[in-house]
């Protein structure tokens, strides 16, 4: 053989081997590119002279650009707007950075008006010659966009984390976008095999870097030979051994939850059988330590010419942690974060279904409306976080005081609602109501504190006291407040004859608030008589309301909403400073021996400043502190906090008088006794009504043996007869104050007991034995 035959023969096998490596290459390229062509998502290649050089389909169909033969007379600023143009021109050739994302703020408008938000991700390239490319690929977050605004109209309560959320899916979102880049890198050398098989071999080295870095796995399945290629990454999480998996189906399947298998099936067949465009499908699978995560599965599959799937391929990403704070979001937009319990909507939830199911039955149900008394001070004077860790307690002790069928939800600061459902009497309800109070009877013990608290029921049952869910709630809450005002400490059944009162209380609590600012109070005045020498050992100022329309109020109609409003501060700012001035005329006009007696509520003495207050008072108005005795309930001292001590020991210092009002009313020990050093005690008057009864005497006698071995002065309120005076002297009481003597009086009437002196309160021989 000649050697132009042998060259000619080795050129000739060379020929073949190089057109069957090209067939080869082009067919991969195909394949590659109808995947990566379908993908959802903007690719273009352009130069720093904003000529674009290639993009895919998606994005021409996006921006309804004709490609024409000449490629490069498309302009970038076409599909990406200018300056996000200038702005990757700067950071990729000036600062040397190779890749960067970007989210442009402001939404591109399409031909079609439509408004859509972009995110880019952008990364340079140089081919072997120098030149420059940068490869941007976009991703619609449109969607994600339009979660954004209505994750911020979101509970104030879930803001935090709402916003670590829309963190952790914005991270999500980079990671497939920065796989989506380098799949695009790799789609775009695939283009470039066309042209010549060295640009190939590159394409094909980058898209193997990929796929090894890559964070989500990569799947290529084989529907014909059911096999498939895993990436690495994903397989040693799984637990393969091997790149290929034969049997691949059966083999994926014994991973997915036993939950989710029907879900995963149900799925991909409808892609295969091209019912939806893309196969996508959340699930769980097991890893190899036994562990389930979610993963997102995402795919696209490809049809031979007879319509049938022969091969599918995809990525899997790990979305266990949206997953768990989608739980967690779920959880706390049903239930309380303070406490656990069900929330509001919960609650009316259940509700309208228990009417449902006790009027298709015949039944009855109960709704509590649970109030915790004087919550607030303990809230303002030990703090909130002190406050939170009792509404917690709070909160165990009421669930084991109920059934697993009935539902307690906190609705407010300190309110809880409580559904009974399949009440069959109110002997239940009783039950269940005195079981709650029992709770209580004991103080709760927290951060060294023992508090004291109690609370008020308001009890409505369905159908009797209403026919809807807001009727029943509306008067559970009418019958707790009947329930404060009687006293609190107890539970409260609704009753037509409350809406009245309700009624009433409303006004006053709107009326109140310019009483004192149109002059609506006055103050009235009533003696408290030294038994001994029958003369006016003080005057006890009692606040009016001359109501412009209602006429006189009560102060019991009007105190306990000046407290909850706390406009009972002001209000007593201005008790104070009037019965002060009118001890000042007194003495003025010559008549004196005795003080005037002011009452002071636990809001009034709780500000840091009280002490200060009525120092200043006491100063403007040039009146002894002597001549000034402050009335204080026995509540104060079991409520005693650091505060309320402080002004009592700066009031005492100053000269002023404490007195402890409606003493033994309040379930107290004595020992909060040893806190403050007070000037007197004054016996309830519930007490004196009562004196006949053996047990009320002897509670009247152990009070005076009590206030005499303190070396305190005893004083009885509310006499009215001759022989409740006749007891009282009997048992060795010091003062008394009722109508016997005299009913409160305006101070132009008070005026003339004060002149009188003692001829009017003279008291027998008899009655003194």
């Amino acid at each position: 053989m000649n050697d132009r035959n042998f060259h000619s023969r080795k050129k000739g096998n060379f020929m073949e081997e190089s057109q069957k490596s090209i067939a080869y290459l082009k067919q991969t390229e195909e394949f590659l590119s109808k995947i990566l062509e379908n993908e959802q998502l903007l690719i273009v290649v352009w130069t720093l002279e904003s000529k674009v050089i290639w993009f895919n389909r998606y994005t021409q169909n996006l921006f309804g650009i004709a490609v024409e033969e000449q490629l490069e007379q498309v302009d970038v600023s076409l599909i990406i707007p200018e300056n996000l143009i200038r702005y990757i021109k700067k950071q990729l050739d000036y600062t040397g950075k190779k890749s960067f994302r970007y989210i442009d703020e402001k939404p591109m408008v399409l031909k079609n008006g439509r408004e859509i938000y972009i995110m880019w991700h952008n990364s340079i390239l140089s081919d072997e010659e120098g030149h420059k490319y940068i490869v941007s690929t976009g991703i619609d977050i449109t969607e994600l966009k339009k979660a954004e605004k209505r994750f911020e109209e979101a509970n104030k309560n879930l803001l935090a984390l709402n916003e670590e959320l829309i963190a952790q899916q914005e991270e999500l979102s980079a990671m497939n976008e920065e796989l989506m880049a380098q799949e695009e890198e790799v789609r775009q050398n695939l283009i470039e095999i066309q042209r010549q098989q060295d640009e190939l071999k590159k394409s094909e080295e980058r898209y193997r870097l990929v796929v090894e870095g890559a964070s989500d796995g990569l799947w290529d399945w084989d529907l014909t030979t059911d096999t498939a290629y895993i990436s690495e990454r994903w397989r040693d999480l799984i637990g393969f051994d091997k790149e290929v998996i034969n049997n691949y189906c059966e083999t994926w399947i014994k991973f997915i939850h036993p939950r989710d298998v029907k879900t995963v099936i149900n799925n991909l067949r409808s892609h295969l059988e091209k019912k939806t465009p893309f196969y996508l499908c959340e699930y769980r699978i097991k890893t190899k330590d036994g562990k389930y995560i979610w993963i997102l599965s995402r795919g696209k599959a490809l049809w031979d010419e007879e319509g049938k799937a022969i091969r599918m391929a995809g990525s899997h990403t790990d979305i266990t942690r949206r997953k768990q704070m989608e739980s967690k979001l779920e959880y706390m937009a049903f239930h309380d974060p303070l406490t656990n319990l069900p929330r509001r909507d919960v609650f009316m939830e259940r509700l309208k279904v228990a009417m449902v199911d006790a009027r298709r039955n015949g039944k009855k149900l109960a709704v509590f409306f649970v109030d915790l008394d004087n919550f607030k001070i303990i809230n303002d004077s030990l703090g909130h976080h002190t406050g939170d860790r009792l509404l917690k307690k709070i909160a165990r002790k009421l669930t084991k005081c109920v059934r697993e069928t009935d539902t307690i939800s906190r609705v407010g600061g300190d309110e809880f609602i409580i559904l009974l459902p399949d009440v069959n009497s109110i002997e239940d309800t009783d039950k269940v109501a005195k079981r709650i109070l029992e709770l209580f009877d004991q103080p709760i013990k927290l951060n060294n504190h023992e508090l004291p608290v109690t609370i008020s029921i308001g009890i409505a049952i369905y159908p009797d006291h209403g026919k809807s869910e807001r009727a029943i709630l509306k008067n559970a809450d009418i019958a707790m407040y009947t329930a404060k005002r009687k006293g609190k400490n107890r539970f409260q059944y609704f009753d037509n004859a409350m809406r009245s009162e309700v009624e009433f209380a409303n006004t006053v609590k709107r009326d109140l608030r310019l009483a004192l600012e149109k002059n609506q109070f006055i103050l009235y005045y009533q003696p408290l008589i030294d038994l001994k020498t029958g003369k006016i050992a003080s005057m006890e100022a009692l606040l009016r309301w001359q109501h412009p329309k209602k006429g006189m109020i009560s102060p019991f109609h009007f105190i306990p909403i000046a407290e909850e409003t706390r406009q009972i501060i002001f209000i007593g700012e201005w008790v104070l400073k009037t019965a002060c001035k009118q001890m000042k005329e007194w003495l003025d006009m010559g008549y004196s021996g005795f003080s005037v007696s002011v009452n002071v509520s636990v809001h009034q003495l709780q500000q840091p400043n009280f002490a200060k207050v009525v120092c200043d008072i006491l100063k403007e108005i040039e009146l002894e502190p002597r001549y000034l005795e402050l009335e204080i309930t026995e509540t104060v001292l079991i409520e005693a906090v650091d505060t309320v001590v402080k002004n009592l020991y700066h009031l005492k210092e100053a000269g002023v008088k404490i007195i402890i009002d409606d003493f033994g009313t309040e379930n107290s020990s004595f020992r909060y006794m040893q806190k403050f050093t007070v000037d007197g005690l004054k016996i309830d008057r519930s007490f004196v009504n009562g004196i006949k009864i053996d047990v009320n005497k002897a509670i009247i006698d152990a009070i005076i043996l009590l206030g005499h071995r303190l070396k305190l002065p005893v004083t009885a309120e509310g006499v009215e007869t001759r022989e409740q005076l006749e007891c009282l002297v009997e048992s060795g009481c010091d003062k008394v104050q009722g109508f016997y003597f005299s009913k409160p009086l305006p101070p132009d009437e008070a005026v003339h007991l004060v002149q009188k002196g003692n001829q009017y309160f003279l008291i027998s021989d008899n009655a003194q034995k």
